[in-house]
Formats: C-alpha cells, sequence, structure tokens
C-alpha cells in the first residue's frame, strides 16, 4: 500500500517581505497574553510555515514564497491577523451593514 500525502488546499504566494511580515506576526502573537489558545495557535503556525514552505525565484530572480494551509489553518491565520488590528481605527460598524444587505434580501 503506498502512502499518500494530503495537500493544503488553500495557497499563497508572498514576496520575502510580506513572509517575514508573516512571520513576525506570528512571533509577536506567541508572547501575546491573550485569552484562549492564540498563543499556541500562533505558535504551532510559525513552526509549520518555517519548516514546509517552499522559497522560490522567478524568472526576474526575485524571491518568493509559496505558503499553504488547510482550510482551518487558514482560518485560524486570519484570527492572528485580526489580533493585530487596532481597534481604535475601526469607525464604521460593517457588521450593521451586513444585517441591513441580508434584509434586503
Amino acid at each position: 500500500m503506498t502512502h499518500q500525502t494530503r495537500m493544503p488546499s488553500v495557497k499563497l504566494t508572498l514576496g520575502k517581505e510580506l513572509f517575514n511580515l508573516l512571520i513576525n506576526v506570528l512571533d509577536f502573537n506567541m508572547k501575546l497574553e491573550v485569552e484562549g489558545d492564540f498563543s499556541m495557535v500562533a505558535e504551532k503556525l510559525k513552526n509549520k510555515l518555517l519548516k514546509y514552505s517552499v522559497p522560490r525565484k522567478n524568472e526576474e530572480n526575485i524571491d518568493f514564497v509559496d505558503v499553504r494551509f488547510f482550510p482551518n489553518e487558514a482560518g485560524n491565520m486570519i484570527e492572528q491577523l485580526l489580533l493585530r488590528i487596532d481597534k481604535k481605527e475601526m469607525k464604521e460598524d460593517f457588521f450593521s451593514l451586513l444585517i441591513k444587505n441580508r434584509e434586503i434580501k
């Protein structure tokens, strides 16, 4: 019987700077003291990205990285990024707009 590996279905191609930024966000979140298991999830994602991401060069010799996530990991990554948003800068209530749009349908 052959061994089959599952390929994560969500793929991102990031430039070197964005990849570094993504890892830095996870590194920062690992040190946060927030409710829940966000720091543990950040550590798992960081370790996975540093182990399984694939560095490449394109035709113009520019570095980029292929990053893959399973859907649940992609959701976790979005939560990790949302932790970094400054809530004071949120000026509009888009949830109310969503409810209003759903009522129209």
